[in-house]
């Protein structure tokens, strides 16, 4: 009998803990409405140009809230021009949807390595500028390609790597841009740069061969929700890689670093740094206004290949 009562009471306290783990996970539902004031809307500037001679483009938007199902607005009946130290101008005509373009002529780019740029905007009874320096971009030796069996990053097949040089002097930085078939790898994942021949200023390798894990980072990163999965090689036989090199100047690296870390910030879990805007190199007349964006005028060297395996 002992024995009986003993069962009975075990079971009593289960059914007791299984109604209150009920009402916990019931309570669990109550939605919270919380109210957040809205930020005033910043100026964001968009302003990567380079020394090819194509169409250079400016893109001007208006921050959003935080939790807006919105696109960013674009900012219309601004004026925007880029002048040099020489004494030259280049006006940015409207476009639409905030983009100001200005396209050369035959043969015409923005101008040479060494060249200081100021970008001037006035907008809304407003003056913002910034300024950028040119800065020398190394050439592309060489794109090698490999067929790798039991790599750690994928399946069995082709995998591609650049060669190239570092500047000698220590403080250059670039950003390596890879097209396959034509297609930007615009992944944050994919987002290459370095600093000298490294990952960043702290390791002062300098004139060096740029290190292996910068070179391999033309390879794709895998998309599990897509053909181009884990179980699929980055480089098929007849596709065509191009690599460019784009020299920028450290402030323009740093906002590349904080940018790659907030926009793969979901990947840290409970290590994730807290949301911030990130800041860049224009500057207001207002005193006081904050302005987001960049701008950076880059040389670029470029090297494109045949995937043969």
């Amino acid at each position: 009998m002992k024995t009986v009562k003993n069962r009975q009471s075990q079971s009593y306290f289960m059914a007791l803990l299984v109604m209150l783990a009920g009402f916990a996970l019931s309570s669990c539902q109550d939605v919270i409405d919380i109210d957040t004031d809205d930020a005033p809307q910043l100026l964001v500037v968009d302003a990567w140009l380079n020394n090819q001679s194509a169409p250079q483009t400016i893109k001007l938007t208006l921050t959003e809230p935080y939790f807006s199902n919105s696109f960013a607005s674009g900012v219309s009946n601004a004026t925007v021009n880029i002048s040099d130290e020489n004494g030259n101008t280049m006006t940015f005509e409207e476009k639409g949807d905030g983009n100001y373009t200005w396209t050369p002529a035959a043969g015409e780019n923005l101008g040479e390595v060494g060249t200081l740029f100021t970008l001037n905007i006035d907008w809304d009874g407003k003056n913002y500028t910034a300024s950028s320096l040119m800065n020398p971009v190394p050439e592309i030796d060489s794109i090698g390609q490999e067929f790798r069996t039991d790599d750690i990053r994928g399946a069995d097949g082709t995998y591609a790597q650049f060669y190239a040089r570092d500047i000698i002097g220590l403080g250059n930085a670039y950003w390596i841009k890879t097209y396959k078939n034509g297609q930007f790898l615009n992944k944050p994942q994919e987002l290459n740069i370095a600093f000298d021949a490294a990952f960043a200023p702290g390791a002062e390798l300098d004139g060096l061969i740029f290190i292996p894990p910068i070179r391999e980072a033309v390879n794709r990163v895998a998309d599990p929700d897509s053909e181009d999965n884990d179980e699929v090689a980055p480089w098929s036989q007849g596709d065509s890689i191009l690599v460019e090199i784009h020299s920028i100047a450290p402030f323009a690296f740093n906002f590349l670093s904080i940018a790659r870390d907030q926009m793969t910030n979901g990947d840290n879990t409970i290590f994730a740094i807290p949301l911030a805007n990130t800041s860049g190199n224009v500057s207001s007349n207002v005193a006081g206004e904050d302005v987001l964006g960049i701008f950076n005028v880059a040389a670029v060297s470029s090297l494109g290949a045949r995937i043969e395996e």
